[in-house]
């Protein structure tokens, strides 16, 4: 399984103070690919005169989370209930890259770190009061003190350190949060998923136990006997589509002549009268196209093959993760009652059954080279 790649922006004085360089040499022992907001520009053609915006809107995207360390290091002065007050704000580039990363990442894979003093835009509020981001605080005076404990390997007692306890509050937030698909995001990978779910995935499962034609015969297997694979690739290129072809030019073809709308053929083996169905969607080049086009925004600077292979990775993750996450019941059931509205519920109710039987018993998703 890929490493996950977290960005994380600071100010010039979080990188001064240690703040930037301890919370990244943290999250990399606990496997984590950290990459200061500096690493951003490591390509620019012109160092000294760096197309800001439109290097961060191409690169933004290509990581699966953002952190952002937002200390009180400036101080705005605002007019509240009709008087003037002074409050520790946060630098403005960060505030910018905030709504960056939100829009290019989504809410649930953005992580504000803060101290406690620091004024926080109303606009960053959520659902009853709280922030919509990911928040959290944590204790200067504490932090030196943890991180030259850890960094000597001096881990008694870690939960009286407010450092420990953050880095494993941002650990456990992203390992429950990596599966979740932003509302507000939607990569070409969702929408590739989600058509290949419907017209492959379910419309193959629907009536498949009618039997399909191959080879000038009908072949029928009950549905403890029939098994779906779905493989995606390790990593995608511009050879992965020919690969894929030319594995599934080796199986069986199959056809079946009842799928709505129109045939749908298959790739298949027949093994200890079992019957394996084998995919290799090459539908996935949109999403591969989407990433090329994005990393192709004139931006001043070269070729960045590391950004190129994040953003790929992660295409690939978010397909993986959108059919887990719509391959279930109550999806079968809403896209049985829009296809089919004028059968009976008895029959609905049976084809539902059959899907979800292989769905859950003899389904499998598997990523590996082509």
């Amino acid at each position: 399984m890929r490493k996950i790649n977290i960005v994380i922006f600071s100010s010039g004085v979080s990188e001064k103070k240690g703040t930037l360089n301890n919370l990244i040499n943290a999250l990399d022992t606990r496997g984590y690919n950290c990459f200061c907001w500096r690493d951003l520009f490591i390509n620019a053609n012109t160092q000294n005169n760096i197309a800001l915006l439109p290097m961060l809107i191409k690169k933004i995207p290509t990581f699966d989370f953002a952190i952002l360390i937002c200390e009180g290091h400036d101080n705005t002065t605002m007019f509240r209930n009709n008087e003037y007050i002074t409050v520790p704000s946060m630098r403005d580039n960060v505030l910018f890259e905030i709504g960056l990363c939100s829009m290019a990442l989504g809410l649930s894979r953005v992580i504000l770190l803060t101290d406690n003093k620091v004024h926080m835009p109303e606009d960053l509020v959520g659902i009853n009061g709280s922030l919509a981001l990911k928040h959290i605080i944590f204790n200067y005076k504490e932090i030196d003190k943890a991180v030259d404990d850890i960094d000597k390997h001096i881990l008694n007692n870690r939960d009286n350190y407010n450092y420990e306890t953050i880095i494993e509050d941002i650990d456990k937030y992203i390992k429950d949060n990596k599966k979740y698909i932003s509302p507000v995001v939607i990569g070409a990978a969702t929408s590739i998923a989600i058509g290949y779910a419907n017209n492959f995935i379910i419309r193959l499962l629907e009536h498949i136990l009618d039997g399909f034609e191959t080879e000038n015969q009908k072949l029928i297997f009950k549905k403890e006997n029939i098994f779906l694979h779905i493989i995606i690739p390790e990593h995608y290129d511009d050879n992965t589509v020919n690969k894929a072809l030319l594995i599934q030019s080796k199986f069986k073809k199959g056809k079946l002549m009842t799928a709505r709308h129109r045939e749908l053929d298959f790739n298949y083996e027949i093994k200890d009268n079992n019957l394996y169905i084998y995919d290799y969607p090459t539908s996935l080049v949109t999403s591969y196209s989407t990433a090329k086009m994005i990393l192709d925004i004139d931006a001043d600077d070269g070729q960045d093959y590391l950004a190129k292979e994040r953003f790929n990775d992660k295409e690939l993750d978010l397909f993986i993760v959108t059919l887990q996450n719509i391959l279930q019941e109550k999806y079968i059931i809403t896209t049985i009652d829009l296809y089919y509205p004028n059968i009976s519920n008895k029959r609905k109710q049976k084809i539902v059954k059959n899907i979800c039987y292989i769905l859950e018993n003899n389904f499998i998703i598997e990523q590996k080279d082509y």
